[in-house]
Formats: structure tokens, C-alpha cells, sequence
């Protein structure tokens, strides 16, 4: 037990930190509507021993059921009940199942089908539910019980509900804290999670916070100076990509310039989100759709329900993030600011990153503060980046080539990087790293 303690405790302060900050509304609209949603379907489920799913004693709890679930897809967009051992979570956040009649026993229910939690990706219809609690109820197939039983889900148009396998704490050595992700691992989270954000507000969901707003905690106490957040991306959409370039970005600009913790976690979060307004059916096409994703994308995030200091920066991040400084109606504020500065510089290096090296562009901002962007901040992504800011081609002192792998190491270190070596016949990186501090300094900068 006490293994199992550790591990709750560290799982509590985590999600403790990444709710610092967020609406508070919305957390506690998500804690009372899990413990509905739990002691509702444990009650259907316990009906079943003297009722038939279809019998009119089914009646009041399917329509309360009913109306939870799309009231919490209204507030969630895809709604996640995980039971871990004799513990209920939904969405990230811990429901209270003690002294609740039957919700304590909805773990075993679901264990009898190989299953440890429900996905909603939409609210459910009467007969929906009726047909979801039939299928939990009954008995499970004696091989691949998970497998059949979501198979006949599906078949019974039931697609919108997804079966996961059974969660287990991980047990931990009673003398050691359970590992922290890897930077990799926290950088795939990331990808992952605004994909899967985006394709909810494609598909007319709202935003959740909560479980980005944890990702960007732990990427932040991880190191974002890491290289594993520099040297390009695994397999994902190309507008997660961009997200998290800019938002990496985005929050070294803000971690030098000193922003407070809640304010660097908002800048994370608006950074992953701040294009969202392209999904808008009506932003339009090219120049047009440029103009007008800002405002769309605002629109988006206003979705989510509840007025918090940490949704109005987002909401302030997106509108703003083309604003100039120097803008007749205003500046920006600090989250719009440090956004435009971040997807300013991942744009010219895509776009002209083959022809001039990354530290030209850098200086072009620079000079372009004051005007389009923050004076301060322009000279913080500077500060932060280093002489040689990470992804930039290098020629070594023994005429070897390499991308810079991360950025500045201080302000002693800023002409001394640690470099990937490229392999001279194909260009892709091989061996360990190269620290300039020992094996020399960077020899020039190349585009490309």
C-alpha cells in the first residue's frame, strides 16, 4: 500500500499542478458529473439482476444518463471514465466513489469484459444507453472479451463508444519517487493531445484544457532545452508539428523572459491551440483565411464553458498572435506577444531557413522590435536561442558537419552548443553528441 500511495500521491501533485491556474469551474463540473456518471451506470448495471434493460424501471436513470453525458460532451468534447483498481478518474481528474451505493463495484463490472475504462466521443440516445448497459451486463466471451464485446457495440451502432484495456498503478521501489516521463515521451504526448484537440473542434467539440495544460507541467519540469524537443518531430500531422515548434518556442521566450508558472503554462497551452481558427468553415482560403483565423480561432477556445483568467489569456493568445506592437488599436498581451514572436521565426525558417542561417533571421526580428514585435521579448528569443539556434547546419572544428541540438546553455555558453554529427553520405544524424565546449567551437553556420 504503501507503493500504491506514493504512486496516487505523485499522479495528485501532478494533476494538482496542472490544474493551478485553470478554470476551477470546469474542474469541479468535471468532479460532480463523474460522480453521477459513475453511480448512474453502476446503478444501471446493478438493475440488470432484476430488470431487463428495456423495462420501464430503466426509464428515469437512462434520461438522467442520458442528459449527463451530453452535458459533459458539451464541456469536454470526448468524455474518458477510466477505473484504476477501486479508483474512478474522468478525464484526468479523480472521482470521489466512497459512500456512493454501487459506484465502488463499477471497476469489476467492467473487469469482467477484460475492460478498465469507457470513452464517449458523443452523447448517447436513449436506447443507446439501454443497448451500452445490455452489453456490460451480460456475460463475457470466453476468449478476447474486450474484442467481442466492442465488436458487438459496433455492430449495434454503438461506435461512438470506445473500450480500453485495464489501467494498474505502477509499483514503484518504496526508496524511489515513480519515474518522470522522458522528454521523447513527453514531446509524443504533446503531438498527441493537439492532434487529438484539434480533431475535436473540427468535429464541433470544445476544448479541454486540463490534460494539455498537465502535458505543458511536465514538459516544462522536464527541460524544454532538451534536444529531444529540438531535432524535429515523429510521425504527425503537419499542424502538430507546427504547434508544438511554436509553442516550444513560445515558452523558452517565456521562461527567459521570466514569466510567472500559470502564465508559461497558458502560453504552452495557447501556443498548441493558436491556429485552431483554420478549422472554421467559414475563415475562407489563402489570404483570406490568414486574415481571419485569429478571430475564428478565438471563437473556438470561447466555446469552452466558464469565464477563468486562464481561458481569457487563450482566448486574448489566439486573437492576438499576428498583432504587431506597434498596432494603432494597442499591443498585445504578454501571451500574444511571445506567440508572435515564436510562429514569426518557425515561419522564415521554413520558408527561407535553405537560404539564410538561422542567426540572420534572428537578427532580422531583432531589428523589427519595437515595431512588430516586443522590444524585450525579441531580445529574450535571442538570449535564449544562442549564436547558434538549435536546428542550425554547422561545419565543426574537424571539418565534420551537424545540427545544433539545443538551445543556449547559459549566458557563458551561448556560442557553445552540443551538435548532432551528420553522417557526410546521407545527412542523417549518427553518433553521440558534440559538446563545442570540448571538442572546439563551431567552425560557421550554413543554411540549409
Amino acid at each position: 500500500m504503501d507503493e500504491l500511495d506514493r504512486a496516487q500521491s505523485s499522479l495528485g501533485r501532478a494533476l494538482g499542478r496542472a490544474r493551478a491556474g485553470e478554470d476551477r469551474e470546469l474542474a469541479q463540473k468535471i468532479r460532480e458529473g463523474g460522480e453521477q456518471l459513475v453511480q448512474l451506470l453502476a446503478g444501471l448495471l446493478k438493475l440488470t439482476r432484476v430488470h431487463s434493460p428495456d423495462n420501464r424501471a430503466f426509464d428515469a436513470p437512462v434520461a438522467e444518463l442520458m442528459r449527463l453525458l451530453a452535458s459533459l460532451g458539451e464541456a469536454l468534447g470526448t468524455v474518458s471514465l477510466v477505473t484504476v483498481e477501486d479508483q474512478v478518474y474522468l478525464n484526468d481528474l479523480r472521482v470521489r466513489t466512497d459512500n456512493k451505493p454501487g459506484a465502488g463495484g463499477l471497476g469489476t463490472e467492467l473487469r469482467r469484459h477484460n475492460t478498465g475504462g469507457l470513452v464517449f466521443h458523443s452523447p448517447l440516445t436513449g436506447p443507446q444507453i439501454r443497448t451500452l448497459v445490455k452489453g456490460l451486463a451480460g456475460p463475457p466471451a470466453a476468449e478476447w472479451p474486450r474484442g467481442t464485446l466492442g465488436q458487438w457495440l459496433l455492430e449495434q451502432g454503438l461506435g461512438a463508444v470506445e473500450l480500453h484495456g485495464i489501467y494498474r498503478f505502477q509499483a514503484v521501489r518504496s526508496d524511489q519517487a515513480p519515474p518522470a516521463r522522458a522528454p521523447e515521451q513527453v514531446l509524443r504526448l504533446l503531438l498527441d493531445l493537439t492532434t487529438e484537440g484539434w480533431d475535436h473542434l473540427a468535429a464541433g467539440r470544445v476544448l479541454n484544457p486540463l490534460p494539455i495544460r498537465r502535458a505543458v507541467v511536465e514538459a516544462l519540469e522536464s527541460g524544454i532545452e532538451a534536444p529531444a524537443f529540438w531535432l524535429g518531430f515523429p510521425d504527425c500531422p503537419p499542424h502538430a508539428a507546427h504547434a508544438v515548434e511554436v509553442a516550444m518556442v513560445a515558452l523558452l521566450i517565456g521562461k527567459t523572459a521570466g514569466f510567472p508558472s500559470g502564465l508559461l503554462q497558458d502560453l504552452g497551452i495557447t501556443g498548441l491551440v493558436h491556429d485552431v481558427g483554420y478549422l472554421a468553415p467559414s475563415v475562407g482560403e489563402g489570404p483570406v483565411a490568414m486574415a481571419r483565423h485569429p478571430v475564428e480561432g478565438a471563437r473556438l477556445v470561447l466555446r469552452q464553458r466558464g469565464f477563468s483568467e486562464a481561458k481569457l489569456r487563450r482566448v486574448r493568445g489566439v486573437l492576438e498572435h499576428h498583432l504587431d506592437q506597434a498596432d494603432p488599436a494597442g499591443p498585445p498581451s504578454a501571451i500574444g506577444a511571445a506567440l508572435r514572436l515564436a510562429e514569426d521565426y518557425a515561419n522564415v525558417i521554413r520558408l527561407y531557413g535553405a537560404k539564410v542561417t538561422r542567426a540572420d533571421a534572428l537578427g532580422a526580428m531583432l531589428k523589427a522590435g519595437g515595431r512588430l514585435y516586443h522590444a524585450a521579448l525579441a531580445q529574450a528569443l535571442v538570449n535564449a536561442l544562442g549564436r547558434h539556434p538549435p536546428g542550425t547546419l554547422v561545419e565543426l572544428q574537424d571539418g565534420g558537419f551537424g545540427r545544433v541540438a539545443t538551445p543556449a546553455r547559459g549566458r557563458d555558453l551561448w556560442e557553445r552548443p552540443l551538435v548532432r554529427r551528420l553522417d557526410p553520405k546521407t545527412r542523417l544524424p549518427t553518433g553521440p553528441m558534440i559538446d563545442t565546449v570540448r571538442d572546439g567551437p563551431v567552425r560557421r553556420a550554413l543554411p540549409g
